[in-house]
């Protein structure tokens, strides 16, 4: 039986859940606490919930064939495992999330390299705060925080290296982000011993392949632009990269239709640059609804 090691205690667990039901991969368990599970996927896959900062380590021990967290633990805690595919998703948005150093909103500090040496940085991540600060040459005394890790300032710490999804956690502990240490998301890791099984690697790169497939319909829409054929050399400059001229009109040969996948977070815009560019009308297809965007009657 293949094993997987999930998130549990955080919003991640949720964002998780939902991309493995999207990929088919339900996740069924006696309740939404339980810290057990299985997916029907090519026979059971036992399933368990740990804390993110546990799963490279559980993983590379070959505790659990695979697993997912995010990129920070696995640099953290330096486990070797294999990196099988990296989603775009962090706790509370559709982007990835970052490990930075703030100091106090009244901080004179506006670069790592104003950090006086003997400054007191409490953080969950010692060692890849250790490893940033020698890079930069700065002398600091690393305090190893176990949570609430804003808290620790000013009793415990001068700085802090934290993770951040929106921002707005520091912005109401009257800090501010200095410098951008990493960026990261969550990825699906494999343990060496299950990677070097020929079985086991197959189905772990099957599900891969369905959580891909499931973020990257999540991520994009489908648009259908009509068109006149004069104006389809400028149209087609707006459109996404992905696309492909679909036919003409039933009723007017006229009138080309073409199709493409656009990136969500960009859509208002490409819309508005395809009606500029002469689309009769933009129609989203999106997780199954459809609307439309029309040229305005004044155009």
């Amino acid at each position: 039986m293949l094993s997987l090691a999930l998130p549990k205690g955080s919003s991640l667990e949720r964002r998780t859940l939902d991309l493995f039901a999207a990929a088919g991969l339900d996740v069924t368990r006696p309740s939404e606490g339980a810290y057990r599970g299985t997916i029907a996927y090519g026979g059971p896959v036992r399933i368990a919930f740990f804390k993110p900062r546990e799963i490279p380590l559980v993983v590379a021990a070959g505790t659990f064939d695979a697993g997912l967290t995010g990129a920070d633990w696995i640099e953290e805690t330096g486990a070797k495992v294999e990196s099988v595919v990296s989603f775009t998703y962090s706790k509370a948005t559709d982007a990835p999330w970052r490990v930075v150093l703030a100091v106090p909103d009244q901080h004179a500090a506006q670069t790592v390299q104003d950090l006086g040496h003997g400054t007191r940085i409490a953080t969950e991540y010692p060692s890849i705060t250790r490893r940033f600060l020698q890079d930069a040459g700065i002398r600091a005394d690393v305090v190893h925080s176990y949570g609430a890790t804003e808290a620790k300032i000013p009793e415990l710490a001068d700085a802090i290296v934290d993770v951040v999804d929106t921002g707005s956690s520091l912005d109401h502990n009257g800090l501010r982000i200095i410098t951008t240490i990493r960026t990261c998301t969550p990825w699906l890791i494999a343990s060496p011993q299950a990677w070097r099984d020929v079985d086991r690697q197959r189905r772990i790169q099957g599900m891969a392949r369905l959580l891909d497939a499931a973020q990257a319909r999540s991520a994009n829409a489908l648009l259908t632009v009509r068109v006149p054929a004069h104006c389809l050399h400028r149209v087609a400059r707006s459109m996404p990269e992905r696309s492909w001229r679909v036919g003409v009109g039933l009723h007017d040969t006229d009138l080309v239709v073409v199709q493409g996948l656009a990136q969500r977070a960009g859509l208002p815009d490409i819309i508005d640059h395809l009606l500029e560019a002469g689309a009769l009308d933009v129609t989203q297809t999106d997780g199954g609804m459809t609307t439309a965007a029309l040229l305005p009657t004044s155009f």
